[in-house]
């Protein structure tokens, strides 16, 4: 080998590779790419131009992606509708009716009605309907743009229902 240093790059290069292979002939010498004449000096340090980022945290539900009252108000009509047709109150029957209406409600919500990333809370009251009222109130601290809630009340004649739903986005 001689020891003046190489003038121009490609030189530099096949003398590299006279080392190379002078230094370990037993096995092949593979080199990065086949076409070394776009090689230059720094451009492994370039970054890739055609990568793109994307940002994946969502800051909320996506426009109009909102939690989907009308479906859910259907699917509650129909599961309360189904369980509690044609049935007079009965005290001792009462809870057992209420825990059927909301693990219905719950099971429906995980299926269809849920969307990816909201949690909801189902809640269901049934009382006996003697002339008397009754107010049922909900409160609850959340994000006005992005969780809701919907109720639906059933009038069984002897009895009321009302069944609720409420849906908060999880940030």
């Amino acid at each position: 080998m001689s020891t003046q240093r190489p003038k121009t790059l490609s030189t530099a290069k096949e003398s590299f590779r006279a080392s190379a292979v002078s230094a370990d002939s037993r096995s092949e010498v593979m080199s990065h790419s086949d076409s070394d004449e776009e090689w230059e000096p720094g451009n492994e340090d370039k970054p890739a131009s055609d990568v793109t980022i994307y940002n994946y945290y969502n800051m909320g539900p996506a426009f109009g992606k909102k939690f989907p009252l009308p479906y859910i108000r259907l699917m509650i009509a129909q599961v309360v509708k189904e369980k509690l047709a044609n049935k007079t109150y009965n005290q001792s029957e009462a809870l057992k009716w209420t825990r059927e209406v909301a693990d219905d409600i719950n099971i429906k919500m995980k299926g269809r009605g849920s969307s990816p990333r909201f949690k909801h809370v189902v809640n269901v009251m049934l009382y006996q309907q003697t002339g008397a009222g009754c107010f049922y109130g909900a409160r609850a601290i959340w994000d006005e743009l992005s969780d809701d809630y919907i109720t639906f009340t059933f009038d069984g004649g002897s009895f009321i229902c009302i069944a609720a739903v409420f849906g908060c986005y999880q940030y």
